[in-house]
């Protein structure tokens, strides 16, 4: 195989790894909390037998981009969010997972829940509602609180190491080795709101666009490649 579809190959699998990532976060333009994605890569260099170094690219992974997204009102009780660093830490029967999607809600037993049913943690373990309870404040500070005092103080923890969160189903995070929780320098709590995703379906529409151009353009490029060696090799046999 010659440099020319060593190279367009390696640009045609970077390219499907970006409209993966590209198509994902369209999909979640609507998912609370979620974070946009994208891919990184890194580039290498490889000496084929006639001893030309070409350039390649690997996929190295990917990064999430960690602004925030802008909160929308929901004036439900249950739905809090985070103004600035931070997860709501939630149990799970592999662990304690982490979210920035903060739309709860409350199970059979009174306990606060996520969406998919896992419980809501709190500093010394799950939340409880009593029965008599019908109302209640979240304060800025995470504190679940009524006319009687404090039932309990949601746990939102930050990661030394965001970018080592590995992204789960039901919009969760599990650490990936090397990375640990760490405090909150200064804990903002929104009650009866919900972060939106911080995908730009504009922008990634846009980049779909370019990248699906992109992949044409150098398939383009193998074929007119492709057609020249078949081209020659007629010659050759004709001789």
């Amino acid at each position: 195989m010659e440099n020319i579809s060593y190279i367009g190959l390696s640009q045609q699998l970077a390219l499907q790894q970006q409209m993966e990532m590209t198509a994902s976060n369209i999909a979640n333009v609507s998912t609370p909390g979620y974070k946009a994605q994208a891919p990184l890569f890194a580039d290498y260099m490889s000496k084929p037998k006639d001893g030309s170094a070409i350039n390649q690219v690997v996929n190295a992974g990917s990064y999430r981009d960690l602004a925030p997204g802008t909160m929308a009102q929901t004036f439900n009780q249950l739905d809090v969010a985070i103004a600035g660093d931070g997860y709501f830490a939630v149990e799970t029967p592999q662990g304690v997972r982490y979210t920035r999607d903060g739309s709860f809600g409350m199970n059979a037993n009174r306990e606060i829940v996520t969406k998919a049913g896992y419980r809501v943690m709190s500093e010394g373990g799950t939340i409880t509602i009593p029965p008599e309870v019908t109302s209640f404040t979240i304060t800025p500070e995470g504190a679940i609180t009524t006319n009687e005092g404090e039932i309990a103080r949601l746990k939102v923890t930050d990661v030394d190491k965001p970018q080592m969160m590995k992204r789960e189903g039901d919009n969760l995070y599990s650490l990936m080795e090397g990375a640990v929780e760490k405090p909150v320098e200064r804990v903002r709590v929104v009650q009866g709101a919900v972060e939106q995703s911080n995908v730009n379906p504009v922008l990634e529409m846009n980049k779909m666009i370019q990248l699906l151009r992109m992949f044409q353009a150098t398939q383009r490029m193998l074929q007119t490649d492709h057609d020249r060696q078949r081209g020659m090799i007629e010659k050759l046999t004709k001789v």
